[in-house]
Order: C-alpha cells, then structure tokens, then sequence
C-alpha cells in the first residue's frame, strides 16, 4: 500500500519508513500508525530500547498526552529531555538527574577553590617588588 506521500507503507503504516514500525511500536508490539506520535523520535533499529526506559518511568500514553501538548517546533527537544531523565531515573530512581546535578556542582564548587588558591598561591609567590620599583623611579 503506498501513503499519500508516496511512500510504501506496508502492513505496518509506518512513517519510519520502509513498512517497519517505529521503535516505540516496536516496543509496544503494536501496529505504528501513519500518523505515529512516536515515529520521528524512535528509528526501528535502536528506537526500541530507548524508548523502553520511557516507558517504564513515564508510560507510552503519558508520552503521548505530554507531546500533543506541545508546539511540533519544541517536541525534539522534550523527547530528548524525557529520555534523559527516564535514563537517569532508571540508574537512580530517588534523585534521577538531580543526582548528576548536584555531583556538577560539587565538582564546580571543588574546581572554583583550587583555582582561587592557586591564583593566591601564584599572586604570593610573583615578585611585585620590581613592579613597584619602576613605579618609584
């Protein structure tokens, strides 16, 4: 069967291209509508496990729900930070990318004090005194 696009569809009526169903339907184990709310998000090949922590943190109809919500122009952008999350939330499911949040700052608060003391420790150890003598002369 081929799509208004031109497109050859096939038994599964994917967008994804090629008759295949997109990653998230692939997942679900359901037939991926032409007009699937997942198919530019969720390639068949590596789609599927991607969307599995999706999934399992947020839940397919939520996802769906949350994207339809959405202006098209911001809906790559929230895919990306759903699955960030979803990822993060399955390594630690109290904190999720809070966690990583607070181990940067930590990090930033660790490399701002060795920086401050080794620019003390460089501002000690620089001979000023011939600064301030061509400043007498």
């Amino acid at each position: 069967m081929t799509s208004a696009t031109g497109n050859d569809t096939g038994s599964a009526g994917s967008s994804s291209g090629f008759g295949s169903p997109c990653g998230a339907c692939k997942f679900l184990r359901r037939k991926c509508a032409a007009d699937c709310i997942f198919a530019p998000y969720f390639c068949s090949e590596q789609g599927a496990a991607r969307f599995a922590a999706i999934h399992k943190v947020f839940g397919a109809s939520n996802v769906s729900k949350l994207l339809l919500r959405i202006p098209a122009h911001q809906r790559f952008e929230a895919m990306l930070t759903l699955a960030y999350e979803a990822q993060a939330r399955v390594r630690d499911p109290v904190y999720g990318c809070v966690s990583h949040i607070f181990t940067l700052q930590q990090q930033v608060r660790t490399y701002s004090y060795k920086l401050s003391s080794i620019t003390t420790t460089q501002l000690h150890d620089f001979p000023l005194s011939g600064y301030y003598i061509f400043m007498k002369v």
